[in-house]
């Protein structure tokens, strides 16, 4: 699996982002119909995030929202900055539960994720819980389902830096990122009886794993929060 180097943006590169995309923004406002868009997330903080990874968030006008416009700006921009372009609407900053727990303020590169990577677990633990084989295999929607849910969090995983990972390393964390490409490279389906058997043995010990990362996450914001403060308010010597 490749790897890529985590480094902060330096302003030149967030500044080349903005002037590209005020540049062109007559030309992609004719063509895809875009009414706004703008930076977003760990690279609008310029937090360490994936070298090749520019994040926007984007809004299209009435009559434009549709998946030709959106890929067709996507692609559009990606050749124009000659980067990969993480593309989020509006819409999904709006209905998203990830989105709707996400603080811009606390800097986190993992919160999204670990949050995103939470939601995709509770909605297969309450699916499936106490489900035998036999009823899962039948259930070809609900299969499907799961099998976008372990996709999705497989995906969120990867977004997950190392150092987050260190600090559980009894989980699963190969082998979930590996579920994504697995599922989406197999030739005749994936096998329900290895997602039937994953979701029962592995789902509820991960949702520890990440309840866990969250809390011990909030817990650090709240110690650099008061340091801060301290250090703020302490007499000078």
């Amino acid at each position: 699996m490749a790897t890529h180097e985590m480094r902060a943006p330096d302003v030149s590169m967030a500044e080349e982002v903005l002037i590209g995309l005020n540049t062109i923004f007559p030309i992609i406002k004719g063509m895809y119909g875009v009414k706004k868009i703008g930076m977003f997330g760990a690279f609008a903080r310029r937090d360490p995030i994936p070298v090749d990874s520019v994040e926007l968030v984007v809004e299209f006008s009435p009559g434009f929202e549709t998946y030709r416009h959106y890929l067709g700006l996507k692609w559009h921009l990606e050749e124009y900055f000659s980067t990969r372009i993480n593309l989020i609407t509006t819409r999904v900053l709006a209905e998203s539960p990830a989105a709707a727990s996400f603080d811009p303020e606390m800097g986190e590169v993992d919160q999204e994720a670990l949050v995103q990577v939470l939601a995709e677990l509770d909605f297969l633990q309450a699916r499936c819980r106490g489900m035998a084989y036999e009823p899962f295999a039948r259930e070809t929607l609900l299969r499907r389902a799961c099998e976008r849910s372990l996709q999705i969090m497989s995906l969120a995983v990867r977004r997950i830096t190392g150092a987050q990972k260190e600090m559980f390393p009894g989980a699963p964390w190969k082998e979930v990122e590996g579920i994504s490409q697995s599922i989406a490279e197999a030739r005749f389906g994936a096998d329900p009886f290895l997602l039937w058997h994953f979701i029962m043995t592995e789902v509820p010990g991960f949702i520890q794993v990440i309840r866990s990362a969250i809390q011990a996450g909030a817990r650090q914001r709240h110690y650099d929060a008061g340091v801060t403060s301290s250090d703020t308010n302490s007499p000078e010597k």
